[in-house]
């Protein structure tokens, strides 16, 4: 080490405890000043401190500051918690004092990056020639430098630090050689030996306290390892490896959020850092893991495949029915064969043979290559190719020419939608996650039903929906996922319905789940305190003989209240229906986007008002920076060239004006969000190199595109405040920040975002929508409708956003009751919506929805148009009407075949159902009320459906789909039918003693062997539309004449979605 450089680096260093020195003494005599007492490092003063005007320098600092802050002893303080206090507290306001604070803190940072501890004469004399000015100002005095620069004690601190220093590098290198042979034990020994040491400066002990950190992580110390992990990153919050330390610590402790957190931080500070990826993707698998507990793990798969195995071996001919399988499927042979080394463990052969059966184009065998590829088992991971593996399976036929499922599809597809959701093997996209759980659940995937309905549940990334998540829910019960039954009861818990929660918690503890039982305690204490509050309730209900089961706690009460004063049911309903739904309105939503404007309307229409002018401007540059791109993506290395720089100042400027027209294609987001990552890359290296205005506003557009190209990446905050940070007059950082902070319900911190804003640009027309919606949302009404009155006043007439002010300025005026009021903006807003521009009609709008509920019972004019939007959206009657017209059709292929004049297929029920002696005493029960896990006769109760398809009878049942009062669908097979029942869609059935069974396919169904057990309504539904189910429809498909529909959408729905081909013969 060239001494002359270290000794230089070190009189800096004195320096700097000199200024910290003199902090500390500016903040005592501050202290006394203002408090007319004495600051007396005690604990008293430490919480008078952190309580008071110290509260925001609290809540800013790490935890161990925090510590510190709380002892009161100010000896233990450093120069970052001093720049804190001065910075962020009144103590010392003097701009000149603040700019000396802010060269100080600066010259500390530059030091920090020195880690081979040189300093050059000229770089030395440049800090010198700062800190001393800074020190003068402090209230050192010249000799008090002097003395510092030349004195002995200087020189023996100095000779003492050159000393330690050499000492503790010494000691860390043998550290290291021994990490490298593995030796963890004695290499931590090494580097505790090194940070005993005294006088090392605060890199040095950072790095110490990382490298001890990873020894101790590898001797399972957890908790020891987190330690040192914190102390790294106190001593040094801009080190790297701090953060990655952070992280593997709580991974292992199995705090996955910390842990992601920490990732984040360590890929804020080297973006192109895979390895940090790769580890933050393991996090977020773990805590997907943690919370669904229905992971496609290689232990679920092995427990599976066991007994799937088991069970064919079981079977009599095994070997000539193998022989049979091998022969018509060779890579079947290599599946199986990987299968039985993958439950031994021995995970190298068994990838050897799912490598042979992925060469042979099996789904199955590509399936679960990719997912060892994912777990790193018998084969290195290797996320790129497991993805490309799982997406190629993902084009492969879903079902065989049998209709049986091609094993490794919908689970590919599933694998898919998790890594989408978690962002392990891709870039996370909750958007790209939902489409991936859809595909899966249409090819009859239960863990992805199971997944998607916890995301409608908590409203992760989807507008909250009980009544989807529900759906979702029993779906996945249908098909075959049990984890679903813990969750429904949360869901039932969650949404106040005490009694039906009672019920799935005590089916899903008959399947031994633990989580069950240990809830059952708190469920039946609720249910009694339930029972308490409502007991008058519960009379009125006996008194009457009314149902309940299905009804939660909220809607028992408000049917009472609504019977006692009917004339005030209808705004009581209303109120209801909006305070149920309210919190899924979110104050931004992203409409369509890029080509599917006109840009020849929009050029008619942009010079009669500012908002077609900004949508044109935006759409035409959106259109340049797109064909833009597609030109230099072509190219090999990425340089900072005319068409790079026109791209992205096209598309900031898009994004700018009207930043949803700029919303990407999906086959090609991935690539535009890399390219422009690595455009800003080089953007931050040339304005490092020069404060040239051009370069800086081009970096600033650079980072308006990452910023809204990457809207749900977990690291947009952290980056976005560091643009504000390095650009704080730059609105629209502040903007895309407070809808970020708006997606997260931060709302207190969105509105600081938009009143700087305000602060910035008076009439911004977006950010003034933005706040009003901000207030709303905080829930405070009347500033929110002064808000929107100003975002009204400065739009145009033709803002998108128009009606929905009018609508939201309608749900702020429930809550005095002014019916007037809401009547008054729910046509105003109508009004508004004639004058939008084409593209956004009709006029999407959750608030239009629930404000039009009152004007409807109120005597209002205008009427809601009812759409069965929940029930065409439930997965599990997609595929049950489908399935059953299919059957429909090869039944009669095969019955029009002379050689097949009937069929016997059918296996003997393991229950016996039929009709009772009696049917006093009977209850109600609902498809969403029985487990479709298990065969059992519901004794004692009596099951309402209605047909929603045609019966057909195969010679040994009645076979057809029915729905309940719920929309909750189930197949239903009716045996021994020798009396004539009139069954056909739209008529109405009662089942007394129904019987659920699991049929051959394994999946549920309903059967009556006894028909003495049904009874037909005589009341039907007329004409039942074959899609959405509303009687008196008027329209007939022209080709088979039979099939009825209310409307032109659902005849096209039932031909796209149902598959109406199916059965239409004329």
């Amino acid at each position: 080490m060239n001494s002359a450089e270290f000794n230089n680096w070190c009189r800096i260093e004195l320096l700097l405890v000199k200024a910290t020195e003199c902090l500390k003494k500016a903040f005592e005599q501050t202290w006394q000043h203002k408090h007319k007492v004495a600051w007396s490092n005690s604990p008293e003063c430490g919480q008078h401190f952190t309580n008071n005007a110290g509260l925001t320098v609290y809540r800013h600092v790490g935890k161990i500051q925090k510590g510190y802050l709380e002892a009161g002893d100010i000896g233990k303080w450093d120069l970052s918690i001093f720049n804190a206090i001065f910075t962020m507290t009144d103590l010392n306001k003097d701009k000149v004092f603040q700019a000396n604070l802010k060269r100080l803190m600066s010259i500390r940072n530059s030091i920090a990056h020195h880690s081979d501890k040189k300093i050059s004469t000229q770089e030395y004399q440049q800090y010198w020639t700062q800190l001393k000015g800074i020190l003068l100002f402090l209230g050192v005095t010249d000799e008090e430098l002097d003395d510092i620069i030349h004195s002995q004690s200087s020189d023996s601190k100095m000779y003492i630090m050159s000393e330690n220093v050499r000492k503790s590098n010494e000691l860390k290198q043998e550290g290291n050689n021994l990490v490298k042979k593995q030796e963890f034990r004695m290499a931590a020994t090494k580097y505790t030996d090194a940070i005993t040491l005294p006088g090392l400066p605060d890199g040095d002990l950072s790095v110490l306290h990382s490298n001890r950190s990873f020894c101790y992580h590898k001797l399972g110390k957890y908790a020891q390892a987190l330690e040192d992990a914190k102390l790294s990153k106190r001593l040094n919050p801009e080190y790297l490896k701090a953060y990655i330390r952070l992280g593997m610590a709580y991974m292992s402790l199995e705090k996955y959020d910390k842990a992601i957190k920490n990732f984040d931080r360590a890929l804020s500070l080297d973006m192109n850092n895979d390895e940090i990826r790769q580890m933050r993707s393991e996090a977020r698998k773990l805590k997907g893991l943690q919370e669904r507990d229905n992971d496609q793990s290689i232990k679920d798969l092995s427990l599976k495949s066991l007994k799937r195995m088991q069970k064919f071996k079981d079977m009599e001919n095994w070997d000539e029915i193998q022989k049979m399988l091998f022969s018509e499927n060779p890579a079947l042979e290599h599946v199986w064969a990987g299968h039985e080394y993958r439950d031994n463990q021995n995970y190298r052969m068994a990838a050897e043979c799912y490598k042979k059966a992925a060469d042979m184009r099996s789904a199955e065998g590509m399936y679960n290559l990719a997912l060892f590829m994912i777990h790193g088992h018998g084969v290195s991971k290797d996320y790129p190719q497991a993805l490309k593996l799982l997406l190629e399976v993902s084009k492969f036929d879903a079902f065989d020419k049998h209709n049986a499922p091609v094993v490794g599809v919908k689970e590919a597809e599933h694998s898919l939608a998790l890594g989408y959701y978690e962002g392990t093997i891709v870039e996370k996209s909750t958007e790209l996650a939902v489409v991936w759980y859809e595909k899966a659940i249409s090819h009859r995937s239960g863990m992805s039903a199971n997944n998607l309905a916890l995301m409608y549940m908590n409203g992760d990334g989807v507008v909250k929906n009980v009544k989807q998540a529900e759906q979702l829910f029993l779906c996945a019960l249908n098909y075959g996922d049990p984890n679903a039954m813990d969750n429904l009861v949360t869901l039932y818990l969650t949404s106040g319905n005490i009694n039906k929660a009672e019920k799935w918690n005590e089916k899903s503890k008959k399947l031994g789940s633990d989580i069950a039982r240990q809830r059952e305690k708190a469920i039946t204490q609720m249910t009694l305190e339930a029972n308490a509050d409502i007991s008058d309730v519960i009379e009125w209900e006996k008194e009457r003989n009314l149902p309940f089961e299905n009804m939660t706690i909220h809607e028992r009460i408000f049917r009472k209240h609504s019977h006692k004063h009917p004339d005030q049911s209808g705004v009581l309903e209303a109120l209801e229906s909006i305070r149920n739904k309210s919190d899924s309105i979110s104050p931004t939503r992203l409409t369509k986007g890029g080509y599917k404007y006109d840009l020849e309307l929009l050029a008619k229409r942009k010079d009669k008002s500012e908002f077609s002018n900004r949508m044109y401007l935006a759409v035409l540059n959106y259109m340049e920076a797109i064909h833009t791109f597609f030109s230099i993506a072509r190219r090999s290395i990425v340089v900072l060239d005319n068409d790079s720089r026109s791209f992205i100042r096209r598309l900031a400027m898009c994004y700018k004006l009207e930043h949803f027209v700029g919303t990407m294609p999906i086959n090609s987001r991935e690539d535009i969000r890399k390219h422009v990552l690595l455009l800003l890359s080089c953007s931050d290296r040339a304005v490092a190199l020069s404060d040239n205005i051009d370069e800086l506003a081009f970096n600033q557009d650079c980072r308006i595109c990452h910023a809204i190209l990457n809207m749900k990446s977990d690291e947009n905050m952290d980056f976005l405040s560091e643009c504000i940070k390095k650009y704080p007059n730059n609105k629209f950082f502040l903007e895309i920040r407070g809808c970020l902070y708006n997606f997260i319900n931060k709302h207190e911190s969105a509105l600081r975002d938009f009143n700087r804003v305000e602060e910035i640009s008076k009439d911004d027309v977006d950010n003034l929508y933005h706040k009003a919606a901000t207030l709303k949302l905080m829930g405070r009404k009347k500033q929110a409708k002064d808000a929107y009155t100003k975002f009204l006043s400065v739009a145009s007439e033709d803002h998108r956003k128009v009606p929905e002010a009018y609508y939201a300025m309608g749900l702020c005026s429930m809550v005095n009751g002014d019916t007037a009021s809401i009547m008054r903006h729910y046509e105003q807003g109508l009004n508004a919506e004639e004058k939008q521009i084409p593209f956004f009609l009709p006029y999407d709008s959750t608030s239009k929805d629930l404000l039009a509920l009152v004007p409807q019972i109120t005597g209002g004019t205008r009427k809601v148009k009812e759409t069965p939007v929940v029930k065409l959206a439930d997965p599990l009657r997609k595929d049950l009407i489908v399935e059953h017209r299919r059957g429909t059709r090869d039944f009669g292929k095969i019955m029009s075949d002379t050689k097949h004049s009937k069929v016997n297929v059918t296996a003997k029920p393991s229950k016996s159902q039929s009709a009772p002696l009696s049917w006093v005493g009977l209850k109600p029960i609902f498809l969403n009320e029985i487990d479709p896990t298990s065969d059992h006769v519901l004794d004692g109760f009596v099951l309402e459906l209605t047909l929603i398809t045609v019966p057909f009878n195969n010679s040994m049942s009645i076979s057809f789909v029915a729905e309940d009062s719920n929309s909750d669908v189930q197949r239903v097979s009716l045996y021994n039918c020798d009396k004539k029942l009139t069954l056909a869609i739209g008529a109405k059935i009662s089942i007394i003693n129904p019987y659920l069974r699991t049929a051959m396919d394994g999946k549920p169904l309903v059967r009556i062997d006894d028909p003495n057990s049904v009874i037909v309504s005589p009341h039907h539904i007329v004409d039942m539309c074959h899609c959405c189910g509303k009687g008196q429809s008027k329209f007939s498909c022209s080709k088979c004449k039979r099939a009825k529909y209310c409307s032109k959408e659902c005849q096209v729905s039932d031909w796209k979605e149902y598959s109406h081909k199916l059965i239409c013969m004329p």
